[in-house]
């Protein structure tokens, strides 16, 4: 048994029949009833059985929260041989259960002496009843991958330079304002919103509004006219990643079609599992994303703008050095040769960080002001480091680990536990970036990217012109400046 109502699966000989009869006997005398068509799996595959059955059910209303309501209390009117009592453990005895666009119920099946949830998908005109046939008619890793089309559409006409092509398509004018825009999907409609984002590139709480929105497909395709929504999945997968050019663009798709696609419990060890994992690892396996390749890392910026560094505060060192040693850590394990250079400089003149040179890295010189007073800092600011300095010796054993490629997962956790206990960072984001760094090699693709927006908000708003973050950021990091 399955779903919130505890039905049995149901042959597909049998769905056709039940519908029909469940449309006629049941929906037919609800007065708002204009028609209903069976979605999802049973119209696009060629499985001998299914868990329910997907029903869009057009009502003639336009407010769907009320006439929800209005269909459960008629459905729990009928009587309880016709709408049966759930049988699943968390809802026992219900007869309706009321949850975003659906309605479900528990029917007597056609052919069988056994019950099928029916999940009755409300769609308030015609419209609405083709958009979500259209949706609910695709597998359901098309359906991430089309998702993930759509949000990173907006991102990807600015870097092509056809955002106004983009907004033409749909019949709009990109619209005049400084929050951020971003088309999103859904089973119900196609929509534009605007939000402010915060210093890591999220949504501000409270900020979205929505501009637009439309529930006729044709938007939805002419919106991704770059590409056939038809397609297989595999093909259109490959268009995909022919296609994507915005740095962050390939991430984001990967992120929402895991967010989307997932294996539920019932299904594990089902061929619906194995193709489900299969499309996981495919989108998973795209072009390896990283904002740490091929970059050169420059030396000594901060530190020769004295109104910079003179308001450097004892939290501002202390989180920029954290998360100057987590971004090098970071590109240590991608292999980032130039990277490891650099870290190594930073032991190899002075190796217990004792003297002070306005020529030396940047990172050097938040380093060396744990330990000797920095011309280039306040004075107060080296009296309350000096309290938070960890053993030279033991920074230099883990330097010496990062520049050689010699950092086991165990070192990783050792050193930026100990790294976050004396600095005692309080700064939420630097720790949560310092937590990930921990496990950094067994972070999925989701927590890495994470991890980089975590690193950009902080530099970028406290250490944008450092040495260590001014290239990398000029490269891959500027992506989240969109």
């Amino acid at each position: 048994m399955s779903g919130v109502a505890g039905g049995h699966r149901i042959d597909r000989a049998n769905v056709k029949a039940t519908t029909d009869r469940y449309i006629s006997d049941v929906l037919s005398g609800f007065a708002p009833f204009r028609g209903a068509e069976i979605s999802g799996s049973y119209n696009v595959t060629s499985k001998d059985d299914f868990g329910d059955i997907d029903l869009i059910v057009h009502l003639d209303s336009d407010d769907k929260k009320s006439i929800k309501k209005d269909l459960q209390k008629y459905l729990e009117s009928r009587p309880q041989a016709e709408i049966l009592p759930f049988t699943s453990e968390k809802y026992t005895g219900r007869r309706s259960y009321n949850s975003g666009e659906i309605v479900s119920i528990l029917y007597p099946q056609v052919g069988h002496d056994r019950a099928v949830q029916i999940d009755n998908i409300i769609a308030l005109d015609r419209d609405e009843t083709v958009f979500k046939k259209n949706f609910l008619d695709m597998p359901a890793e098309n359906q991430g991958l089309i998702i993930g089309l759509v949000k990173t559409a907006i991102q990807e006409a600015t870097t092509k330079k056809t955002l106004p092509d983009l907004f033409a398509r749909i019949g709009l004018q990109v619209p005049n304002t400084d929050k951020k825009l971003e088309f999103t999907l859904s089973g119900a409609n196609l929509s534009l919103r605007a939000y402010e984002a915060d210093e890591n590139g999220r949504e501000v709480k409270g900020t979205r509004e929505t501009l637009w929105s439309s529930n006729k497909w044709k938007d939805t395709v002419n919106l991704l006219s770059d590409y056939n929504l038809r397609k297989p999945f595999e093909e259109l997968l490959d268009d995909a990643k022919a296609t994507l050019k915005h740095p962050t663009s390939k991430q984001r798709l990967k992120g929402l079609f895991n967010s989307m696609v997932s294996i539920k419990s019932g299904e594990v060890g089902t061929a619906k599992a194995e193709r489900k994992q299969d499309t996981i690892d495919m989108v998973n396996a795209m072009e390896k994303y990283t904002f740490f390749r091929d970059n050169i890392l420059t030396e000594g910026k901060a530190f020769h703008n004295r109104s910079w560094s003179k308001n450097l505060s004892m939290a501002d060192v202390v989180n920029l050095t954290a998360c100057s040693l987590v971004l090098l850590y970071v590109l240590g394990e991608e292999g980032d040769a130039d990277a490891k250079k650099y870290t190594k400089k930073l032991y190899s003149s002075y190796p217990n960080f004792s003297q002070v040179s306005i020529n030396m890295s940047d990172l050097y010189t938040l380093i060396s002001a744990f330990y000797v007073k920095a011309h280039m800092l306040d004075d107060d600011t080296y009296d309350l480091l000096k309290p938070k300095a960890l053993p030279a010796w033991i920074l230099r054993k883990y330097l010496t680990k990062i520049a050689s490629g010699d950092m086991s997962n165990q070192d990783a956790i050792t050193f930026f536990y100990r790294l976050k206990s004396t600095f005692g960072v309080q700064n939420s984001n630097v720790k949560q970036a310092i937590s990930l760094a921990q496990r950094y090699n067994k972070l999925d693709p989701n927590s890495k990217h994470k991890l980089y927006q975590l690193l950009y908000g902080y530099f970028n708003v406290h250490g944008r012109i450092m040495d260590i973050f001014s290239t990398v950021r000029q490269k891959y990091f500027n992506s989240f400046d969109k």
